[in-house]
């Protein structure tokens, strides 16, 4: 075993054992918390050739997974007629065996560059239309049609037609490059059709907003259209001074968690971002934060 694993595995046992013998007298001792944690629904996982759905996020509450697609630039992450599929394709059967993935939202048919996946609705209509008609390989609860709007896009009113055709509950996910996205409700509302569900994306990871500010306009796109139709993503990373993404540490997570209290999040990604230390000091810090799960 490496060094580092070691090291990991040996400080989570012996927080688990301090937990075990001190952990009630710590919450005997405490007053109760008067928030609820956030709940803790699902994890993204955004498929690739070099990750894989493997975790332990059910120790936070995770029961779902949501694929950020099954066709990705005309390629297929399962056996679908018609589709050419990637060289290594996730076992499915064994996913769907684990406590997390209890729910599967399926994401159907999208691109890796934005520009061409708005460019191309009615293409990704007519994959996704193929996943759901023919894919064997996933029991899914639910769909999720994975091109990505925003303010600024003006054809994002076609999106809405699109949506509305699909006759059956579909999510979308939405961001704002806003940090206060005062309006984000009343844009919404004037294109969403009644089927569509929403995953606000709620910026932190990219750095356009604090965990308080994404809570506001959660707050706002619940009252506008109720909790059953909108969900928070927490992003699971932090950008670096390169450009690039690293994943967030857990005390910065729990900036997001402590935010969010009370409220249904889905985090993104689990395979990229959030690994099994990770989850096990999450897993510790809300146990010890709260006094129930």
């Amino acid at each position: 075993m490496k060094l580092w694993k070691l090291l990991i595995f040996s400080l989570f046992s012996l927080a688990i054992v301090c937990t075990v013998i001190f952990g009630p007298i710590v919450t005997m001792a405490r007053p109760e918390t008067p928030h609820a944690p956030a709940q803790l629904e699902g994890i993204f996982w955004q498929p690739d050739q070099l990750s894989s759905a493997d975790g332990a996020w059910d120790l936070l509450g995770i029961n779902t997974l949501v694929t950020q697609w099954s066709v990705v630039d005309g390629k297929a992450w399962m056996p679908i007629a018609n589709l050419e599929t990637w060289s290594d394709l996730p076992n499915w059967q064994k996913i769907q065996r684990q406590a997390w993935a209890k729910h599967i939202v399926l994401g159907l048919a999208g691109s890796y560059q934005e520009p061409y996946a708005r460019g191309n609705l009615n293409l990704l209509v007519e994959q996704s239309q193929q996943v759901i008609k023919y894919q064997d390989q996933v029991k899914a609860s639910d769909y999720y049609f994975p091109v990505e709007a925003d303010p600024s896009w003006s054809g994002v009113y076609e999106l809405g037609l699109i949506l509305a055709d699909f006759n059956r509950p579909v999510w979308i996910s939405i961001y704002s490059a806003d940090p206060q996205a005062n309006d984000l409700d009343l844009w919404l509302a004037d294109w969403l059709p009644q089927n569509a569900k929403v995953f606000f994306q709620d910026g932190v990871g990219v750095g356009t907003r604090s965990p308080q500010q994404a809570a506001q306009i959660y707050q706002r796109l619940i009252q506008r259209f109720g909790q059953n139709r909108v969900v928070i993503i927490l992003e699971a990373f932090r950008r670096k001074n390169n450009g690039a993404f690293r994943a967030a540490y857990p005390w910065e997570i729990v900036a997001q968690l402590k935010a969010y209290e009370g409220q249904r999040v889905y985090i993104f990604d689990g395979p990229h971002y959030m690994n099994r230390a990770s989850v096990y000091w999450l897993y510790l810090w809300m146990h010890l934060h709260y006094t129930k799960l």
